[in-house]
């Protein structure tokens, strides 16, 4: 019983150290298979390390110039001081998502911001600002994008060649550049706006202002004489009818007061 024990152990102490004579062999072959591969890695590796090293400190790449396009004439002074940046600064370790966010933060009227570095020495900054599609009335008047944000510039007087939106709840936080106007009836009557221009009902006409003070009846004011009563929903349908309307009757503004689309009968004002 105790001998055959002891030829199996010697066995497996055979056949282990076989093992590891194959296993170091194969881990030989994978290494001189593999060196010239490792070289080659560290000496691209080193080379990278030593452009990198160069790069940041060579005044080669050195902020020099920074232009800024699609905002009009800006001298180099000004440009830096839009960008947060100074001369002299290396181009290759600036922090261009960062020159981004600033500008997008502290100039809410530009929708798109985009910052590249173009070697050695100078940044381009393009900018895309945000298009008034209406003006709002409050103390004074307010341009906004389709997006609702304010933009900059406002007046006591209105703009021309904008619709006004009269009625609108001013922002909790305050009125300032970049604050977007979230209430509903601000919101639905961009969004009447886009149905109005879509339609193409009053493409001969203009409209001068919609009037939301009263959330449940919405009116539009066009060729600034002309009221349409047209409720607060169904606007696509309601605009078929004033099209409809208007294949018999003419918008003119010395003989017509007030259309009313908001009942099944369609209710013309005479003046």
């Amino acid at each position: 019983m105790v001998r055959p024990l002891k030829k199996a152990k010697q066995r497996k102490g055979k056949w282990n150290s076989g093992v590891s004579v194959r296993l170091a062999a194969v881990l030989r072959s994978i290494l001189l298979f593999a060196l010239p591969y490792l070289l080659v890695a560290g000496l691209i590796g080193v080379l990278f390390g030593a452009v990198v090293a160069y790069a940041v400190n060579s005044p080669t790449f050195e902020l020099q110039e920074v232009k800024i396009l699609n905002i009009g004439s800006m001298n180099q002074a000004q440009s830096f001081e839009f960008c947060e940046l100074k001369p002299g600064e290396n181009l290759i370790t600036l922090d261009l998502v960062n020159v981004q966010q600033m500008i997008k933060r502290k100039h809410p009227e530009f929708k798109e911001v985009r910052v590249r570095r173009v070697l050695p020495n100078r940044v381009e900054v393009v900018l895309k600002r945000r298009t008034p599609i209406a003006q709002v009335a409050f103390s004074r008047f307010v341009q906004i994008d389709k997006d609702l944000v304010v933009l900059p510039g406002s007046a006591t007087a209105a703009f021309r060649n904008l619709t006004v939106i009269d009625g609108a709840v001013g922002p909790r936080q305050g009125l300032f550049v970049g604050v977007k106007l979230t209430d509903r009836a601000t919101v639905k009557a961009v969004k009447l706006m886009d149905v109005v221009k879509r339609s193409g009902v009053l493409r001969k006409s203009t409209l001068t202002k919609i009037d939301i003070a009263d959330p449940k009846n919405f009116s539009l004011y066009v060729d600034n004489d002309i009221e349409i009563k047209i409720g607060e929903s169904h606007f696509i349908e309601r605009l078929k009818i004033l099209g409809q309307t208007l294949r018999t009757v003419e918008l003119d503004r010395n003989k017509i007061r007030y259309i009313d689309l908001r009942f099944d009968d369609v209710v013309i004002g005479p003046k």
